[in-house]
């Protein structure tokens, strides 16, 4: 009787130990196996992030171009418009040919041609997660936010400078109106300089933005792009 436990007993130690090695084999490839996973699964949000990432840079690049067209157009009016504060009384002082060359920013619009389809999607999307740098992340909304505050501000510009277009055209005569379509440069600065909205904006409007904002603006931009240049998209602190 002892004899059959003993065999008994060494069989089932024999078993266990075989069942347990073979657990054990199943245990490592179960990790071995979450391991590769969670490389792949890794490697895929590392991609989807470089992805999203590189049209965020377009994106940026694109918005810089815009800012700094829109700066330019912006700066040529101030110009004029300041010659003409200096002059307000007395325009035929100034050279024709030079009022000629500003004549179009009378009746210009200012806008930002502002993109952000791709930080949306970014934001949208979950990656921001994945990016560890949450400094780099702060300093992108910043800079979105900005180009939004900018465009803000060159739209209010355009709708005050409308505005007093729009009130000299109401209360002036038909001949009036003629004359500042087809007289004299001297009469297309004059007429509406006579309106008290118009000229109100004259000597206001360009306090709504100033270059300093503009320059800025471009220089946060670039300073997002070199970091995405040089840091690459994973943005670790570690």
């Amino acid at each position: 009787m002892g004899k059959k436990i003993c065999i008994i007993h060494k069989w089932a130690s024999s078993n266990l130990v075989k069942y347990l090695r073979d657990l054990s084999i199943v245990i490592v490839g179960v990790f071995i196996t979450l391991w590769v996973t969670n490389i792949i699964s890794d490697r895929t949000k590392q991609n989807e992030v470089n992805r999203v990432m590189v049209l965020v840079k377009t994106e940026l690049e694109e918005n810089l171009q815009s800012i700094k067209w829109a700066q330019q157009k912006w700066e040529t009016e101030q110009r004029i418009y300041s010659l003409v504060r200096r002059n307000i009384n007395h325009i035929d002082k100034i050279p024709a040919d030079t009022l000629e060359i500003y004549k179009k920013v009378i009746g210009d619009k200012h806008s930002l041609a502002l993109k952000n389809d791709s930080y949306e999607v970014f934001k949208s999307s979950l990656l921001m997660q994945y990016i560890k740098d949450k400094d780099f992340l702060r300093e992108l909304s910043k800079i979105y936010g900005y180009l939004e505050l900018i465009s803000s501000k060159l739209n209010n510009y355009s709708n005050l400078k409308g505005a007093g277009i729009n009130h000299m055209m109401n209360n002036i005569d038909k001949r009036s109106i003629d004359t500042w379509a087809s007289g004299s440069i001297y009469d297309y600065y004059t007429i509406p300089l006579k309106d008290n909205v118009f000229r109100t904006f004259v000597y206001t409007g360009g306090t709504l933005i100033s270059s300093d904002e503009f320059d800025a603006c471009e220089k946060e931009i670039i300073s997002i792009i070199n970091r995405i240049n040089e840091k690459g998209v994973d943005f670790s602190n570690d």
